[in-house]
């Protein structure tokens, strides 16, 4: 379903686009009344004057943000986790300061612990290769914004040795909450 769709429905919307390319030729295409459900609300999660104080600046961002939460989502599912608990913890480390920074068909969660240092988090529903790729982003992302020492508490395998052959060095933890840190 495309985004429009969602706007105007299916049927009604093929029968314009069909009668357009005919010449307008053949049936009139009746004009069904809008459902009560099919009136423009915003989108889920977002009231309905935001999306007009906002235009499609807003729906896009929120369009984003959905995105995000549903990669995050299918992340902790292939993990075999319970969704909604997982979920939970999420959202309550976004209102701690938790940044969701996406990329491709990945999203770091990034969180500024002080000068140089910061907890991450990769989320992917990608391949090993793409990951591999949306790495080497969140690598140079953190590099750039003169991140040294990174942390994580439920570090992958995989992105351990992704990050060792982009050049972090892998060291014991100093602190006990974070089962991972690195200098990058």
């Amino acid at each position: 379903m495309g985004f429009f769709d969602s706007l105007v429905p299916t049927e009604q919307y093929q029968a314009q686009t069909l009668a357009k390319q005919s010449g307008g030729q053949g049936m009139p295409i009746p004009m069904m009344p809008m459902q009560p459900q099919m009136a423009p609300t915003g989108l889920p999660g977002m009231p309905p004057q935001a999306m007009a104080k906002g235009g499609l600046t807003a729906a896009n961002e929120n369009i984003k943000q959905i995105q995000i939460m549903k990669v995050i989502a299918n992340y902790f599912r292939n993990l075999g986790l319970p969704v909604d608990k997982a979920m939970i913890g999420v959202r309550k480390e976004i209102e701690n300061g938790l940044q969701l920074i996406p990329f491709e068909s990945s999203v770091m969660g990034f969180k500024p612990l002080g000068k140089g240092v910061a907890q991450i988090h990769f989320f992917t529903v990608g391949t090993m290769q793409d990951l591999a790729n949306d790495m080497q982003y969140f690598y140079k992302y953190l590099k750039d914004r003169e991140i040294n020492t990174i942390y994580d508490s439920i570090p992958s395998p995989i992105t351990i040795q992704m990050l060792q052959k982009l050049g972090a060095r892998v060291v014991k933890t100093d602190n006990p909450k974070y089962k991972f840190k690195a200098m990058i």
